[in-house]
């Protein structure tokens, strides 16, 4: 059986904190799926529709079969495992492959699948050079030459403006 790697998140922009963990799920995985969140938000904290941020994912992995992005709803979920149950069913209705391990940049964000899926942390704010979406969208507002950004987001973010 594969082993499939799980990911959720945003990608208000894709930054090389997110890079260092789906890069990790490549390495350590034979499929990763990337789902990418609140794709039915549009104001400051949310800049990037979904298209533009599934682009940034494929400009930085060009080529890359293994990786597969999907979109998610926010759904307002009660609990963490109703949320976790709802990317699970989101995944099997797309006739993506069954995740084995759920891949987190950060312990409070792998509790959403704790008890559903084993969960690897991948510290994507030690390993990623210490930056936040928040601190990327301020940049993305001025000069992004000297954001830790991967130069194919860099070029993504300046063809958006």
């Amino acid at each position: 059986m594969k082993k499939v790697a799980l990911a959720v998140m945003r990608l208000q922009p894709l930054h090389n904190g997110h890079k260092v963990l789906i890069d990790a799920m490549l390495s350590e995985a034979e499929i990763a799926l990337v789902g990418i969140g609140s794709i039915d938000k549009s104001d400051k904290r949310n800049p990037f529709s979904f298209d533009d941020r599934k682009a940034m994912v494929e400009s930085l992995y060009a080529g890359e079969t293994r990786l597969k992005t999907f979109g998610l709803r926010d759904i307002d979920a009660k609990t963490k495992r109703e949320w976790a149950d709802f990317v699970l069913r989101e995944i099997k209705r797309l006739g993506l492959p069954d995740p084995a391990c759920y891949y987190a940049g950060e312990r409070k964000d792998g509790e959403w699948f704790s008890g559903v899926l084993p969960i690897r942390i991948v510290d994507r704010l030690k390993e990623g050079g210490g930056v936040s979406g928040a601190m990327l969208r301020e940049a993305f507002l001025g000069d992004t030459s000297e954001a830790p950004i991967p130069e194919a987001i860099k070029r993504f973010l300046r063809n958006k403006r």
